[in-house]
């Protein structure tokens, strides 16, 4: 995809967000800034950051990597691992991984390879706040 189409399409979603959103829900948003949405959960016993890598957007799917609040790589599987979050390792990264339909790892993971991002770009609660927001209720299921 050419960049200039992608960054495009990145910074139409990023200027959807309403800025209160964040707040109330308890993010920080790290960086919005293409390629990159970086954001953090917060939780008072645990947060979780995620860096979607939206490289290509969306005629693909962000690469989201799991990450500790000050950014390193999480070394241990998030709490109450299962659903979205998977313990891998994923086959081409080696990582923890999210496996749900709009993460690049899911769509290209050997088991899922029949699940086409095509069939899902463009539709409601596939943008990429969508599937921030989606990642962040399998989250707080699992934090409590």
């Amino acid at each position: 995809m050419l960049e200039v189409l992608s960054r495009a399409a990145f910074e139409a979603d990023v200027a959807r967000l309403d800025p209160g959103i964040p707040k109330r829900l308890g993010w920080t948003v790290v960086t919005a800034a293409y390629p990159i949405l970086d954001v953090i959960f917060e939780h008072a016993t645990t947060s979780l950051r995620l860096r979607l890598d939206c490289t290509d957007w969306d005629e693909m799917p962000p690469s989201i990597l799991l990450l500790n609040a000050d950014g390193s790589d999480v070394s241990t599987a998030p709490p109450n691992v299962g659903g979205v979050f998977h313990p891998g390792p994923h086959p081409a990264t080696g990582k923890f991984f999210v496996c749900m339909r709009g993460a690049r790892e899911y769509h290209i993971h050997p088991s899922h390879l029949g699940e086409h991002w095509d069939h899902y770009r463009g539709k409601a609660g596939n943008d990429l706040f969508g599937l921030v927001a989606q990642l962040w209720r399998a989250w707080k299921r699992a934090v409590g």
